[in-house]
Formats: C-alpha cells, sequence, structure tokens
C-alpha cells in the first residue's frame, strides 16, 4: 500500500506532539518526585533520580520540537539525527527503567537497614534513631510488626504509636516498616515504569515512521531527478 509523504510527515509531526506531552508529564513527575522528598530525612536516591527525570523530559520536548521543525523542512539529514536521537532516549529510557526494577528488588534503604541491625543487636539498648524515623514518617513499627520488639525483650519506642502515646493499644502501629518502606517505593517505580514504557514505545514507533519518511522523500526526490 503506498502511502505519501504528507501522510508520513502527519504521522511523524502526531508522534511529536505525543512526545511533549510525555515529556511534560516526566517533568511533572519528577518535579513531584522532588517535592515529595523534602522533608524525608534520609535521601534514598529520590533527589538525583526527580533531576534525571526532569532533564530527560526537557530533552524529549526540545527533541519533539526538533523533530517538528526538521519534518517540516523535510532535510534528510537533520531527520536522521532525529531519528538517532529517539533511539538514544529510547535506550536511557530502557537503563532507567531497569535502575527503578532493581531499587524495587533490592529491599529496603541501607539507613533503614541500618536500624533493623541496631534492633537486633543486643548490645543497643537505647531506641534506634534510624529505625525511629521510619516508624513515624511510614507508620509501622518494627521490621515486621511490634512483635520484633517483644521477641527480643524490648518494648516498643514511642514512635511505633501514634502521636507518641503509647498508653493506649489501639495506637500501635500493626505494620513491618519492610513491607511499608518497600509499598512506598512502589508506588513510586510503579508510577515512572508506567510512564516510561509509554515513551519508550511512542520513540521507537517515532524513529520508525523518520525512517520511513526518510526513504519516502528519497523516493520523491529520485522521482524527481528521473522525470526533470
Amino acid at each position: 500500500m503506498y502511502i505519501s509523504t504528507r501522510t508520513y510527515k502527519f504521522i511523524v509531526m502526531s508522534i511529536n506532539v505525543i512526545c511533549a506531552i510525555l515529556g511534560s508529564l516526566l517533568i511533572w513527575f519528577g518535579a513531584w518526585l522532588y517535592q515529595s522528598v523534602e522533608d524525608a530525612k534520609f535521601d534514598h536516591g529520590e533527589e538525583l533520580a526527580s533531576i534525571v527525570i526532569m532533564t530527560l523530559g526537557a530533552v524529549l520536548i526540545c527533541t519533539a520540537i526538533y523533530g517538528s521543525v526538521v519534518t517540516v523542512l523535510g532535510h534528510i539529514n537533520m531527520l536522521i539525527g532525529y531519528a538517532v536521537v529517539l533511539i538514544v532516549l529510547l535506550v536511557i529510557q530502557i537503563i532507567l527503567v531497569s535502575i527503578s526494577y532493581t531499587a524495587l528488588n533490592n529491599g529496603v534503604s541501607e539507613k533503614l537497614q541500618q536500624g533493623f541491625d541496631e534492633l537486633w543487636d543486643p548490645l543497643h539498648r537505647g531506641p534506634s534513631a534510624a529505625l525511629s524515623f521510619y516508624e513515624e514518617w511510614l507508620q509501622c513499627c518494627g521490621r515486621n510488626s511490634p512483635e520484633d520488639y517483644y521477641l527480643l525483650d524490648k518494648f516498643p519506642t514511642n514512635s511505633c504509636c501514634k502521636d507518641h502515646n503509647c498508653i493506649k493499644i489501639f495506637n500501635l502501629y500493626k505494620d513491618g516498616c519492610e513491607d511499608k518502606f518497600r509499598d512506598y517505593v512502589k508506588v513510586k517505580v510503579y508510577n515512572f515504569n508506567l510512564l516510561s514504557w509509554v515513551i519508550i514505545v511512542t520513540e521507537f514507533v517515532g524513529s520508525i515512521f523518520a525512517c520511513l519518511l526518510i526513504d519516502s522523500i528519497r523516493n520523491y526526490r529520485d522521482l524527481q531527478r528521473f522525470y526533470s
């Protein structure tokens, strides 16, 4: 089936519009991620990740604008460069998705693990500053549940209770911090991965149609030279 150069240009332009929207969503997600860690005492890498995500979103928007301009101009060499940039961004996006899956599967953060180690350390009798922070922040208690304290002949700290009031038994948090922290990471990773896979597919389709547009322009110009 024959598809005209104008149709290819329309498709590529549409993909560029989608890329610009997705780039804006990346910037928004990166800004939300950066804002969400402002009150966090410990850095889990979100600040660096948010900067990378916002930078990637800005690059994607610039690429979409560049792609739109060279599509209108029909400049073959620039279109080749546009297709290459899309492939490079696609590879970077896949790497970031791989890193996010790794972060999800690695379990807990270094500081939280330090808190668990201090909890299980028989020589460490006082409350763990690291674990207390996570218990108050995530509204959890111990590694698996408050039972961890009782098994170790310790009493749950005030950070294990709502409003630091452990006099009322119903104020005691029932969930363990390990599962709570993984849920916290899972929400952020899931949203980023979902958006990333949409971007990866869009960039892949965009690179294909950019190549088809290049081929179509070349064929059209060859026909013009042949009949001139």
